[in-house]
C-alpha cells in the first residue's frame, strides 16, 4: 500500500466565502483491493475532517474484480484554518502513512510588495518525455525560492490517447484499467506530476487529451473514436478517471472553478468535457450563466478578473480538415461570440482582464488594446508544454534538422519544438471587427512552466510573468521575466 496527499483550494460556493480559512486534501491510496481506514492529523493532532468525497475505487465496481489491487481516491476538507499559514497534514493507515506541508491561501492579495502572490501555470505534460524528471527538479527549486501559493493545471495533464501505435481495445473495462495505470504514473511518482501537485493548492481543468485528441469529435489518429459507440466507451472510462484524479470534488463535470483573492477573482472554465459534437457549445448553459454572473460581479465589486481555459481565446476558427486532424478552436463553437462578449464587457466597464491558457506547445504573452479608447483591454499568458509530446516521424526529422543546424551555425536548444505563433491582428474579428488590436509582447519556445507574481500597485495590480525553461543545459534553463503587466482601473 502506498499513500499520496495533495492540497486543493476550496471553490467559492457562497457569497463572501474566504479562501484562506479552509483547505481540501486529495488522498490517493494505491495497491490495495479495499479502501483502508484512515486516521488524519493536523500539526500532529488527531482530527476528523469533513468528507467531501469518500475514499473510493477510481474504477467502478463493475469494471474491476473485487480482489484486484487498484487506486482509491477521496477528498477531505479542513476548516477553521488561518490564512497564509503553514500546516502539516498527515494520513495514517496502520504502519503506512503520508504527510504534506502546505500553506493556506491568503484571504486577499498581500499589500507587502516584497511578498508577491505566486501562481504557477502548467499544461501539456507527457510523462514519457520527462525521463530525467526535469519538471520535478524545476518545481523543487522554485519551491525553495519562489514558492507557489496556487497552481493551475490548464489541461493535458495526461495523454490517454498516446503512444499513437498502442493497440487500444474497444472495451470499457480494458480502457479504464489502461487509463488508471497512466494516471497512477503521473500522480504517484516518483517524478511525474508529483512535485507540482504537492507544491501548492492545485486546480485542474481538462483539455482534449484528458479524453482523446480533438474530443468529443472523432479523431483520425484514435481508431476507437471512429464510431459513436466507441467514443462513448472511451469517454465513459476517461471521465471515470478524470473524476477520481482531477475533478474538483465540489463540482460536476463542466462546472467552472471560481476563487476570490481580492482584488483578484479567478474563473477556471471547463470548455472541454461537455462540448457538443455539433459544435453548438463548448461550455454548458449553466457554466455560461455562471460566467455572466461572474463578469457582472467582477465589475460591480471592482475586482480584476482572471479567466483560464484549455485553449486560447485568440485562436481563429479552423477548417474542417484541420479541426478533424488536430483540434477545433474555441472560436469554432457557436457559443464563442457570447462568451467573448461577456469577457470583454469587463474592460468595457473599466478594468482589463487577464486570460491564461496552455494547449499550443509554446509560450506567449499577448495583449489587445481597445482602439476606441487606447486602453489595454486584455492580456493573455500561455504556458505550454511542460514536457512535449512525442510525434512519431516528425520528431526524428526535426532532430536531424537540428543536428545539421548545429554543424553549420548556432545549435537549436529546442529542435522538436515550434516557435510561437503571432496573435491575429485583432481579437475575435468575427465578433468585434477591428476594435481590439492585438500584438505579441513575448514568445517562448520549448518546455516550460510559468510563475505569475501578483503585487498590489496603488488601486491596481502588477503581474510579473516569469518563464522557467525546462532543459538539461543550465544556460538554457535561465528564467525570463516579462512585464509587469499592469492591471489598472480606467
Amino acid at each position: 500500500m502506498d499513500i499520496r496527499l495533495y492540497p486543493r483550494p476550496v471553490p467559492a460556493m457562497a457569497a463572501n466565502q474566504t479562501a484562506g480559512d479552509r483547505l481540501q486534501i486529495w488522498i490517493g491510496v494505491f495497491g490495495v483491493a479495499t479502501p483502508p481506514p484512515i486516521q488524519w492529523f493536523l500539526n500532529g493532532t488527531p482530527i476528523t475532517p469533513t468528507t467531501i468525497t469518500d475514499l473510493h475505487s477510481v474504477r467502478s465496481a463493475e469494471l474491476v474484480p473485487s480482489t484486484s489491487p487498484r487506486a482509491f481516491a477521496g477528498v477531505y476538507e479542513f476548516t477553521g484554518l488561518q490564512p497564509e499559514s503553514v500546516y502539516t497534514v498527515k494520513a495514517q493507515s496502520g504502519v503506512q502513512q503520508a504527510s504534506i506541508e502546505v500553506q493556506t491561501l491568503p484571504n486577499q492579495l498581500p499589500t507587502d510588495s516584497s511578498k508577491p502572490f505566486h501562481v504557477l501555470l502548467v499544461s501539456c505534460y507527457y510523462q514519457p518525455e520527462d525521463r530525467s524528471e526535469l519538471v520535478s527538479t524545476i518545481i523543487r527549486q522554485l519551491k525553495g525560492t519562489f514558492r507557489p501559493n496556487l497552481t493551475l493545471l490548464l489541461g493535458d495533464q495526461v495523454y490517454l490517447d498516446l503512444p499513437t501505435l498502442t493497440d487500444y481495445k474497444d472495451d470499457t473495462t480494458w480502457l479504464a484499467d489502461w487509463f488508471e495505470r497512466y494516471y497512477v504514473k503521473n500522480w504517484r511518482g516518483p517524478g511525474g506530476l508529483e512535485a507540482i501537485l504537492s507544491s501548492a493548492p492545485c486546480i485542474s481543468i481538462p483539455d482534449d487529451h484528458e479524453y482523446w485528441n480533438n474530443a468529443p469529435h472523432d479523431s483520425l489518429v484514435v481508431g476507437n473514436t471512429q464510431s459513436a459507440a466507441g467514443r462513448e466507451r472511451w469517454r465513459t472510462a476517461a471521465e471515470m478517471l478524470y473524476r477520481g484524479f482531477q475533478l474538483p470534488a465540489s463540482l460536476q463535470l463542466g462546472d467552472p472553478f471560481i476563487l476570490d483573492i481580492p482584488p483578484l477573482s479567478f474563473f477556471l472554465a471547463d470548455s472541454r468535457s461537455q462540448r457538443s459534437e455539433n459544435r453548438s457549445r463548448s461550455m454548458t448553459p449553466q457554466a455560461v450563466q455562471a460566467l455572466q454572473a461572474w463578469c457582472n460581479r467582477v465589475s460591480q465589486e471592482g475586482l480584476f478578473g482572471v479567466f483560464a481555459t484549455g485553449q486560447s481565446l485568440y485562436d481563429e476558427p479552423v477548417g474542417s480538415l484541420k479541426g478533424s486532424v488536430v483540434d477545433y478552436s474555441l472560436s469554432n463553437y457557436a457559443d464563442y461570440p457570447e462568451v467573448i462578449r461577456m469577457l470583454m464587457s469587463i474592460p468595457d466597464r473599466g478594468r482589463p482582464i487577464l486570460c491564461l491558457t496552455g494547449d499550443v506547445h509554446w509560450g506567449r504573452v499577448a495583449k489587445s488594446v481597445d482602439v476606441k479608447t487606447g486602453r489595454d483591454a486584455l492580456y493573455e499568458v500561455i504556458s505550454s508544454p511542460s514536457a512535449l509530446v512525442s510525434s512519431v516521424g516528425f520528431d526524428q526529422l526535426k532532430m536531424v534538422g537540428g543536428f545539421f543546424g548545429g554543424l553549420f551555425g548556432k545549435s537549436d536548444p529546442w529542435p522538436r519544438h515550434s516557435n510561437p505563433d503571432t496573435p491575429p491582428d485583432f481579437l475575435a474579428m468575427q465578433v468585434f471587427d477591428k476594435r481590439y488590436q492585438s500584438n505579441e509582447l513575448y514568445g517562448q519556445p520549448g518546455d516550460q512552466v510559468v510563475l505569475l507574481s501578483f503585487t498590489r500597485a496603488g488601486h491596481g495590480v502588477d503581474v510579473g510573468v516569469t518563464y522557467y525553461p525546462i532543459h538539461e543545459e543550465a544556460h538554457v534553463r535561465q528564467p525570463i521575466t516579462v512585464g509587469p503587466l499592469r492591471l489598472r482601473p480606467f
